[in-house]
């Protein structure tokens, strides 16, 4: 009961503190506002928010609505400006029901590293979606593990995620109608690289990256965190075919080693052939073990009572920590090789550089 209560109010306190943090001007400091965050590394980052609005598209969840969706947008503060392309920019997806905010962590690892993350929130799914302006629009979801609102719920996000690229596209060039730039720090517009676009996600989220690397051939690399390989309640079209863009997937060892994950899509997964592909488990975690709770949860606290599951609201007994660095270092590895063309040595055998490693085949 404890464990499940400090889980639960991490998600909102991500919630409350997220809207703390969105109300605030956008700034070039490492000070974003929140409680949930941690920087990687002594690099500073800086955060901004923004509300992008797809006049072309009706918001699936409020129809009669345009489509529109909070992103959390965290960059290296000490950029280079001037129009350098020197920044790869990252999207990213958050778990069923979860908050951007809820893996600051993540955001902020990256961009110490020199990436520009993008974190959506996916508006009407998400148990709340908090604006720029403060608003907070609640979950409108009445049926969540229902075949047809699992589909809508993926379609919607990959949706949503390739008019976040169609948006940085359009300010890489200037093109600017709702003034957006304004609230993003002088030149990193011109900053980042369009041609250098990847994406990872958590659990749905990382089932909805599986499908963008599909669908929008602008996305040149991707991680799936802990995302059960399923399209509504079938296996998802990644588990048949190739993307041609290099795919990694990071999962709790409870999913690495079920029968029935085996069973509905790893095998068909593993059986298809790839251009490029890895699979690693860390061991003794659990699926909330990618998430700020991680960090935060204290490592004596133990999982929730039925919960040992491979989508259980559970972190495991693994150190925590580790697990923290040992995931930033993957996700981070993945897009310095196929983004930034480093070597990221770590991918290629990483049981052996990590103890908490093992491969997936």
């Amino acid at each position: 009961m404890k464990a499940t209560l400090i889980l639960r109010g991490l998600v909102a306190g991500a919630v409350v503190f997220g809207a703390v943090a969105s109300v605030q001007p956008a700034t070039a400091s490492a000070d974003t506002g929140t409680l949930l965050r941690l920087p990687a590394s002594d690099s500073n980052v800086g955060v901004s928010t923004l509300e992008l609005v797809d006049h072309d598209r009706d918001d699936p969840w409020t129809p009669g609505r345009a489509r529109s969706i909070p992103v959390t947008v965290t960059y290296p503060a000490g950029f280079a400006a001037g129009g350098t392309r020197s920044l790869p920019v990252i999207l990213f997806s958050p778990g069923f029901y979860v908050p951007r905010t809820l893996y600051t962590i993540a955001a902020e690892d990256l961009a110490s590293r020199g990436y520009v993350v993008i974190g959506m929130d996916h508006t009407g799914e998400a148990l709340a979606t908090v604006f720029p302006d403060g608003r907070v629009v609640t979950s409108q979801i009445t049926d969540p593990y229902s075949a047809e609102t699992q589909k809508k719920a993926l379609d919607t996000r990959v949706e949503d995620a390739s008019f976040v690229v169609d948006t940085v596209e359009s300010l890489s060039r200037g093109d600017d109608p709702d003034g957006i730039g304004r609230l993003l720090p002088d030149g990193l517009s011109e900053a980042v690289d369009p041609e250098r676009i990847g994406m990872f996600g958590h659990s749905i989220g990382g089932a909805t990256t599986t499908q963008v690397l599909l669908d929008d051939p602008r996305v040149d690399a991707g991680v799936n965190v802990d995302g059960a390989l399923l399209y509504a309640n079938t296996a998802s079209p990644i588990v048949s075919q190739d993307p041609g863009t290099p795919l990694l997937s990071v999962l709790n060892s409870r999913h690495a080693e079920s029968p029935e994950g085996r069973d509905r899509f790893w095998g068909q997964y593993f059986a298809t052939p790839r251009s490029w592909s890895k699979v690693y488990a860390l061991r003794d975690t659990g699926h909330f073990s990618f998430t700020d709770a991680e960090h935060y949860v204290p490592q004596a606290i133990p999982d929730p009572p039925g919960m040992d599951v491979p989508a259980g609201f559970s972190l495991g007994t693994a150190p925590r920590q580790e697990v923290v660095d040992t995931t930033n270092d993957l996700v981070a590895g993945m897009f310095d090789r196929f983004l930034k063309e480093a070597p990221a040595p770590e991918l290629d055998d990483a049981a052996s550089r990590y103890p908490l490693v093992f491969e997936v085949r």
